[in-house]
């Protein structure tokens, strides 16, 4: 008997093994999967998602209103002066040579202000301007959303320096029909002025005169 004994154990391990197999092949899915194969999603993804940033709180001084009362205005010499509607009792400031601000006396910063700049010296029609300011926008400001574009005005909003919700308007105007812009308006604002807003840069460039007295096209 005991020559039989190796032989007894490799014959039972060989049934072992033939049953454990035949045992996983029935148990084993073996259909042919159909349809394009897609990505599962991670238990527990790595990837950082960034955090919403909330903006700062708007200051609660009272809206810009529309038909605010205004004042002739002239900026720049000679050639290069301007004569517009102004708001009245706003304040002025003069940024360069070619560029002024207005803002309302005793509102808070990050409210509501007016620029005027020329930009005649640039030699670039009305569309490129637009084109560089948008460009512009993109790159260095956060959360721009292009309102409104037409065919000399901007309207859009974005996330300033200072993490506030900005609503702002622009216009370009050729004042002598020489088919290039001479002067860029703006008026920046919070949400809630923003119908002020867009009534006070219509006044402006409605009521905006170059040297020659010619009327805005």
């Amino acid at each position: 008997m005991e020559w039989r004994g190796p032989a007894v154990l490799v014959a039972l391990l060989a049934i072992g093994a033939g049953g454990g197999w035949a045992a996983s092949a029935q148990t084993r899915d073996a259909t042919i999967g159909r349809g394009a194969a897609s990505p599962v999603a991670a238990d527990g993804p790595e990837m950082p998602v960034e955090a919403e940033r909330p903006y700062r709180p708007d200051p609660d001084d009272p809206p810009l209103e529309p038909g605010i009362p205004m004042v002739p205005a002239t900026v720049g010499t000679g050639k290069f002066e301007i004569t517009f509607p102004a708001p009245k009792g706003w304040s002025t400031n003069a940024n360069a040579t070619n560029e002024w601000k207005w803002k309302q006396p005793g509102t808070s910063n990050n409210t509501y202000v007016m620029r005027i700049e020329q930009i005649d010296s640039q030699d670039i029609t009305i569309e490129d301007a637009i084109d560089i300011r948008v460009e512009r926008l993109l790159d260095e400001q956060d959360d721009v959303q292009i309102l409104d574009r037409q065919s000399s005005s901007l309207e859009y909003t974005y996330r300033s320096n200072e993490d506030t919700f900005r609503h702002s308007f622009m216009r370009w105007l050729d004042l002598d029909a020489s088919g290039q812009a001479d002067v860029e308006i703006v008026v920046h604002g919070r949400e809630e002025d923003k119908e002020g807003a867009a009534d006070l840069i219509a006044r402006v460039a409605g009521g905006m005169r170059g040297a020659t007295g010619s009327v805005v096209p």
